[in-house]
Order: structure tokens, then sequence, then C-alpha cells
């Protein structure tokens, strides 16, 4: 990837945090910031560096770059509710993910069902998960602004929108499995698959017990996705040569453990009511942890992809993605002083991971 393209990438996602800070210093503000917040992250930046990996071309082809100017009319369409525009944009983007997608592996996924290495089945559901959540956004902007045909608490476009980042976390298990060894033994090759499957299926039945709000089958399904991630480390680890990018994934995979953890303790709040108390607090932890903790990990892997190692202390380097992610971020949701903090740290943090000449290269 080429140093503007990393300028470009780097700046939204920068640009993405400070909108994530907006509504505490413009609390009355009519529109939701978080919209942008989150779009500038997951489908401009993330999405075009998720078809950049997909394409295999070894470049951002200019049919990336038309996706990426698409996905911010699109993010200032759906902050404006301008949702007819955000409509119109839906099916252009939904033709270059699945041109990708389509060129990549093929029109109907039967890679899923057949003997491929795992980081191929991960991409072409990270891709196919794109171009269906573009969809189903749509189809949820026209019930609930158009046609009203039914109605359920959950089923709101934020909600569609948080979606979006689902893509950018199978994304980063391709990345996983593409550094793990291959199968050597039945059992290494079984966990590999139940892995895939359990992560990827699970993904889509929690959302849709949401949209339903099924309590106990919400709680089931997100204890049964932390197991599957807490095998899924266990073969990564156990399997992966020891090189940089098996430690910024293995720090990726902790934040994924946390991510998990806060989503089965707020689900128990429907058992448990005092925990409500800390509802929106967990939520914003776990938001938090999975977009700029196991997400962007996976997104640092795809940026540098052969430029590593790329810092000589790479505890340290992970160390401050832990401080930013799991402590200044989320309380700069709620005070100033730690957004203020948080924001510059994380340019830091891009800046390194983006811009470092790689050991290879100084030596």
């Amino acid at each position: 990837m080429t140093r503007r393209d990393k300028i470009i990438f780097g700046l939204t996602m920068s640009v993405a945090l400070a909108f994530g800070f907006l509504h505490v210093f413009v609390p009355d503000f009519s529109l939701d910031f978080d919209r942008l917040h989150i779009f500038f992250f997951n489908l401009c930046a993330g999405g075009s560096i998720l078809l950049y990996f997909g394409s295999n071309a070894g470049k951002v082809t200019p049919k990336i770059y038309v996706y990426f100017a698409l996905t911010v009319a699109y993010a200032l369409s759906a902050f404006f509710n301008e949702f007819w525009l955000t409509l119109i944009l839906s099916v252009p983007l939904f033709i270059i993910v699945e041109s990708v997608r389509i060129k990549r592996f093929s029109l109907f996924p039967f890679d899923f069902f057949r003997r491929r290495p795992r980081f191929e089945k991960y991409l072409q559901a990270s891709l196919l998960c794109l171009s269906i959540g573009i969809v189903v956004a749509s189809l949820v902007i026209i019930n609930n602004h158009y046609l009203h045909l039914v109605h359920f608490e959950k089923l709101t476009i934020d909600v569609f929108f948080l979606g979006y980042s689902f893509p950018l976390s199978l994304l980063t298990f391709s990345v996983m499995f593409t550094f793990m060894d291959k199968a050597t033994d039945r059992l290494y090759w079984v966990l590999k698959e139940i892995s895939f499957w359990a992560i990827t299926l699970g993904v889509i039945t929690f959302f849709i017990f949401i949209i339903f709000e099924l309590a106990v089958a919400e709680i089931f399904v997100s204890n049964t996705l932390l197991a599957a991630v807490l095998m899924t480390y266990y073969i990564f680890v156990k399997n992966t040569k020891n090189v940089q990018q098996k430690w910024i994934l293995s720090s990726g995979m902790m934040f994924l453990v946390v991510t998990g953890l806060t989503g089965v303790v707020y689900l128990f709040e429907y058992l448990y009511p005092p925990l409500h108390e800390y509802h929106d607090f967990l939520l914003v932890l776990h938001a938090t942890v999975a977009l700029y903790g196991w997400n962007l990990s996976g997104l640092f892997i795809v940026v540098r992809w052969d430029d590593f190692p790329v810092f000589k202390n790479v505890k340290l380097l992970i160390a401050l993605h832990w401080i930013t992610v799991l402590v200044l971020v989320p309380l700069g949701k709620y005070y100033g002083i730690f957004s203020l903090m948080a924001l510059p740290l994380y340019v830091v943090l891009l800046s390194v991971i983006f811009f470092t000449r790689s050991q290879k290269e100084a030596a």
C-alpha cells in the first residue's frame, strides 16, 4: 500500500474517532455524530482496506477509490437523514463489493462447503457480509422510513449500521488463519472448521436474536461465540510461528475476549436487573474494544502486510494500543479531557503502524 493510501485511510480513521467524541462537546446537536464515527471507520476506511485485501491486486485500485468516495457520500447522507440518497448510493456500493468477491471467488459461495483454506472462507464471508449488510440496511431504511410494514423496537437503522463492523471482524479472522500452519492432523483440521462455522453462523444468529429480543437465546449464542473465540485463540497461538504479526494478532484476540466477556455481562442484565446500572458503559466498552481493538489489529496487518517487522519493541506498541482503547477512548466518550488525550495517542499509534520503516529496511 502506498504512502498516499495510508494517509487517506489513517486520516479517515482518525476523523472517525474524533466524530465519536463530538457529542461530549456538542451535547445538544440534533444529528447523530455516532453515525459518522461508525461509517468512517467501518464502511469507508475499513471497507476499502477489505476490498484492497480481497482483490489481491497488491494496490488500491481505481475501483476501490470509487468505493471509498461513495461510502463517504453514503455516510454523509445517512448522517443528514437524506435516506433517499443513501438508498441510491447502496446500489453501486453493492455492485463494487460483489464484483470484487465474485472475481476472487465465485457468484455462489460454494467454497464454504469445500475443503478450502480457512482464511479464504473467512475472507469470502467478510466480503459477503459487507454486501449483505448494504442490502439489509437498505431494506430497513425502506421499511422504517417509507413503507412501515413491520415494527420491532430493535429493527432500527442504527443497529444495522453497527453491523458494518462484522465484515472487519471476519477479515481479521482471515488474516489470523493466513499465518497459521496448515492442518497436520485431523483434530487440528476439525477445530479450524468448527471455528469458521461457529463464528460466522454465531454472528448471524446472534444478530437475528437481537432483532427479535430473544434474551435467553442471545445469552446462549454469546457464550457459544465466546467459547469459539477462546478455542480459536488457542489453536492460533499453538500453530503460528513467532513473528511480530502473531504478537499483534494475539493482542487483538485478547481484545476480542474482552469484547465477548463484556457482551455476556451486558446480556446478563436480563437475568440480574441490577446490572442495568452499568448498561451504557458496558455497551460503550464492548463496541470500542471490538472496533478499535480487535478489528484494528487485523487492519494493521493488512496495511503493512509484507512490511514487517514494524517496530523493534512491539510490546510497547501493544501497550500503547491497550491504554488507548481500553482506558482513554471509553472514558473519552463521557469526559472531554480523556478524549483530548485519546485522540492524539490514537493518531500516534496509527502513524507508527502505518509509516514506521520496517526493521528489515533499517537493517
